[in-house]
């Protein structure tokens, strides 16, 4: 790039960053996000180092309402696996069951009848051996039953099969097979599936056994059961599966069986398993050291909110606050004081809530800046703060209610520091008031009410402590007046005010009278009155420089009779500027530099001016030469100390200060700055013109009120009186205001 265009480049960047508006975007957009990374630090919830199965090291509560998943999908799971599945028929299952009973029943019946016939036609009672032949008859009807039992599927002992043909009677099979068909028959007419089928084998045999049967026929039934009970019903597994995903899914969403996890309530104490369901808890709030991940949904609220907030706070400004809003340092001091409570609240409020010092902020902006900046300032340092706190309910009403109040008190007692220590003591108070009423009202037990009392007690008092403290250096870093720094500079044990007391005695006490003119004048047109005072005490200090060439300081003769008309011009006027760097050197604040600078405006100085051109007959004499070279007034202020700084040096060389002459006379100088158009950047109408003049007419009037001559001087006056002195009076007084 050539050097000319590389120049150019820098210096059109220079000058893209001193427009006050892109500073004020710049100062807006550092400040939101710093306050916006503090936010979702604080708000973000703390992660813990932990593993699934070993025991827990800490206490930890659930941040915000939570489901306990896998313990509600472990509810809904045992809710779908309850529900009944979808049942198709199998054909004639009940019907074959019961054939299959009467079937088993009727085989033992014709075996027993097909012994006996047996019996009957083979053997002869009279036989010596007959009992045993008939054994051996029915053995052998035994052994052929328990074939044709095989052929429906039923597996007996031989011995079992026997016992039926051998040993039973017919009353005990004929019992036998009807509590058989009837347990069968209950059974079958319910659903019998594969999967209960073995519950309801267990069902008939529990009634078999509670039946009063001989054993050997209890053991044969309880065996049976298990090859005469088949299903006569198949699960539709499609359906079945369709019914059991919808009343999971029914059960998942049914407030009735969620396991909810409440904001507050304990999830893991110390010593506690971290079981699988409370380590997923811990995991969906991110509260897994190991496992963390970014909460967009988190992140991207809270920058919402810290945004609208911040938006809120500029459009406030633009509209009710345009003083701070264009004023790049006040906007600095502002964006300071917020990031700073923002931040301590970031370190305490983990300790207590309580302790967050917001009375701070809200303070030092009061008196610093701005009453009513203040308490929106306040308001919305507390949402953003409570973002941090999860919402505490004390810490939002403490914040809001007594952060109000504080605003109000220390606007009230910010004109001394003693008042203002007093300040922090009723804002203790009333931090108490609070947090009693708030602690009643949730029942808190009394040792509760008097710890948080005392806390926020003395976070009131600490608060307006620190605020006591670090105004001074907040005041000249950025160089901002306060009642409490005026009535400093106004202490006559100041040290520039003890110079001018003992360098230049005159311009002293004119200092102070055009101090009382000031204040008196600023307050009948509503402006700052002590600013105006303080700043009259410092107006005149660039003639400590050369106090001698100024009319109320001499006392052996005039040095101006040996100088040109030019050059007491010149030292007249530079005083303006002495005063300036004198200022600047003892550290005088800007408001009071800027009426310094202004106090004579671009005044002709008239007397010097005149002698230019009449005494000493100078023709190339030009009015732009016998002009001060300061800045017209620009603040009702400014205005204020040129016009008492004018009146009372022309008044007190008055030789007949009565009240309608001194009202004549203010009000010809006031005209005559007025026409100068000395008084065209400054706010003032006519009517605050002519409050001016009634203002100073009435201090003068306390000031030269009527007193009784001395009887040596009343002949002296009576002659002075007489005399003719109009032109030179006017001189005299002309050449007292302009110096």
């Amino acid at each position: 790039m050539p050097k000319g265009k590389n120049v150019d480049f820098h210096e059109n960047f220079k000058s893209y960053f001193k427009d006050k508006r892109i500073q004020r975007i710049l100062i807006a957009v550092i400040t939101i996000i710093a306050a916006y990374t503090i936010v979702l630090n604080g708000a973000t919830p703390k992660k813990y180092k932990l593993e699934l199965g070993v025991r827990s090291d800490y206490d930890i509560t659930a941040t915000r309402d939570i489901i306990n998943t896998i313990l509600t999908e472990k509810k809904a799971r045992e809710v779908a696996q309850e529900e009944v599945g979808d049942m198709k028929v199998i054909g004639n299952a009940s019907i074959d069951v019961l054939n299959k009973t009467v079937d088993f029943i009727g085989l033992i019946e014709k075996s027993r009848k097909s012994a006996d016939k047996k019996i009957r036609e083979t053997l002869d009672s009279n036989d010596e051996n007959y009992a045993e032949k008939v054994l051996n008859i029915k053995e052998q009807e035994a052994a052929n039953l328990n074939k044709e039992i095989e052929k429906l599927d039923i597996i007996l002992s031989y011995d079992q099969v026997a016992f039926f043909i051998t040993k039973a009677s017919d009353e005990e099979i004929q019992n036998f097979g009807v509590l058989l068909r009837e347990l069968v028959g209950n059974i079958m007419e319910q659903d019998v599936t594969k999967d209960n089928i073995s519950q309801k084998i267990v069902q008939m045999q529990n009634s078999i056994l509670e039946k009063d049967l001989r054993e050997e026929i209890k053991n044969c039934g309880l065996v049976l059961s298990k090859y005469l009970i088949e299903p006569n019903r198949t699960i539709n597994a499609e359906a079945t599966r369709e019914k059991k995903e919808k009343a999971y899914e029914i059960a998942l969403n049914d407030p009735d069986n969620i396991v909810m996890v409440k904001k507050g309530d304990r999830i893991l104490s110390k010593g506690d398993d971290v079981t699988e369901d409370k380590y997923k808890i811990l995991e969906e709030l991110n509260l897994i050291e190991t496992t963390g991940k970014i909460d967009y949904a988190f992140v991207i609220g809270i920058f919402i909110i810290i945004f609208m907030i911040s938006m809120l706070l500029i459009l406030y400004m633009n509209n009710f606050c345009k003083k701070v809003f264009y004023n790049r340092n006040d906007l600095i001091l502002l964006s300071l004081l917020i990031l700073i409570i923002l931040m301590t609240a970031r370190m305490v409020f983990e300790i207590s809530t309580l302790t967050i010092p917001i009375f701070l902020a809200t303070a030092l902006i009061a008196i610093l800046l701005d009453l009513r900046l203040a308490v929106i300032v306040n308001f919305l340092l507390t949402i953003s703060i409570s973002i941090m706190t999860n919402g505490e309910i004390k810490f939002m009403l403490l914040g809001t209610v007594s952060g109000a109040f504080t605003a109000f008190i220390v606007s009230r007692t910010s004109y001394n520091r003693n008042t203002l220590s007093m300040g922090g003591l009723i804002i203790g108070i009333i931090n108490v008031l609070t947090i009693v009423s708030i602690d009643l009202i949730s029942k808190y037990p009394a040792k509760t009410i008097v710890t948080e009392s005392v806390i926020v007690m003395l976070n009131g008092f600490l608060s307006i402590v620190l605020t006591i403290g670090l105004l001074p250096y907040l005041e000249v870093a950025f160089n901002i007046v306060t009642p409490i720094r005026l009535l400093e500079l106004g202490n006559p044990n100041h040290p520039l005010l003890k110079r001018l007391l003992i360098e230049a005695p005159g311009t002293y006490h004119h200092s102070l009278m055009v101090g009382n003119l000031a204040e008196a004048g600023t307050e009948s047109v509503e402006g700052d009155a002590l600013l105006a005072r303080v700043a009259a005490y410092f107006h005149d200090i660039g003639k400590l420089k050369r106090p001698s060439f100024f009319m109320e300081n001499q006392m052996d003769g005039n040095p101006h009779d040996k100088m040109t008309a030019n050059l007491s011009t010149l030292v007249i006027t530079s005083h303006i500027h002495d005063g300036l760097e004198i200022a600047k050197k003892y550290r005088i604040p800007h408001k009071i530099r800027d009426i310094i600078i202004q106090h004579h405006g671009t005044t002709l100085v008239a007397y010097f001016y005149h002698k230019a051109k009449n005494v000493e007959k100078d023709e190339s004499v030009s009015e732009s030469n016998f002009r001060y070279d300061g800045e017209k007034p620009s603040t009702k202020e400014a205005a204020v100390v040129m016009l008492a700084d004018s009146v009372e040096a022309a008044v007190r060389s008055m030789p007949d200060k009565t009240e309608g002459k001194i009202e004549g006379f203010v009000r010809k100088i006031i005209k005559d700055k007025l026409d100068d158009g000395q008084l065209d950047q400054c706010n003032l109408t006519f009517k605050d013109l002519d409050n001016i003049a009634k203002a100073f007419v009435k201090v003068f009037g306390g000031y030269f009120h009527a007193r009784e001559e001395y009887p040596e001087f009343k002949k002296k006056n009576k002659q002075t009186d007489s005399e003719d002195k109009s032109s030179e009076i006017e001189k005299e007084v002309e050449k007292e205001g302009e110096e």
